[in-house]
């Protein structure tokens, strides 16, 4: 059976004018169906590099991606937004919400681009802030403010959810508290989670963990037997 995510020998090079820069050298890289995946290294390894290429947000220099059976490297622009918008849920460290609309308005919104989203009331009491909902993002902390990036994100039912140092703005209780969320995510619904992380107690948490480190594969290796998130405040 085909693995759900495969990078192979995907390189990126970044260009300007007579200047180039190599982030990624021929990475290759499997993750299954359902896996909590996190990647770690060193900044400017080349972990939101390929955290990007696989969210169709960069494009890569050579080398293939495919995921769920899919060629992505070979779509076009308007296919690759489709694939963004319906496939691919995103959530970053910071948590780019729109600060005029309300934690309802800003799931909504995410809702609204999608061909299947699920119920943003539904995903924010999921997120246990459907007493938060009609609060603004300066009404919230930044615990909050990040459920409410998450349930922007699940919102739109993703296959692939992608987290780029989720838990990287907020304190060691709330981290926790949002790590316990994806991990659930992860496990209720089957959905494949993508994490970058600098933080190596995290990677307790996975079921692989991908070492990065001066844009090549360091290491990749499965965790028979992750933790839970709420055992790392023990």
């Amino acid at each position: 059976m085909a693995p759900y995510i495969e990078f192979r020998d995907v390189s990126k090079v970044y260009r300007q004018g007579e200047t180039k820069a190599t982030a990624l050298k021929e990475v290759s890289l499997i993750v299954e169906q359902g896996e909590f995946c996190a990647i770690v290294g060193p900044s400017g390894a080349g972990k939101t590099t390929i955290l990007n290429i696989l969210g169709g947000i960069d494009r890569r220099s050579s080398g293939t991606v495919t995921v769920d059976g899919e060629e992505i490297t070979r779509y076009n622009e308007r296919r690759l937004a489709s694939y963004r918008r319906n496939s691919v849920g995103f959530v970053f460290q910071f948590y780019n919400l729109i600060p005029n609309l309300t934690a309802l308005e800003n799931v909504e919104l995410a809702a609204e681009v999608c061909k299947r989203p699920a119920s943003p009331r539904a995903m924010l009491d999921a997120v246990e802030l459907s007493h938060r909902m009609n609060s603004f993002p300066s009404q919230l902390s930044g615990g909050e403010q990040q459920r409410v990036a998450i349930a922007r994100a699940l919102v739109k039912n993703p296959k692939l959810l992608l987290c780029d140092e989720p838990t990287g703005a907020l304190d060691e209780a709330t981290g926790i508290q949002i790590l316990s969320l994806l991990q659930k995510t992860s496990e209720d619904s089957g959905m494949t989670v993508v994490l970058i992380t600098h933080n190596n107690d995290i990677t307790e948490l996975a079921q692989k963990v991908i070492t990065v480190r001066n844009g090549q594969i360091d290491s990749l290796v499965k965790n028979l037997s992750p933790r839970k998130a709420e055992d790392l405040a023990t």
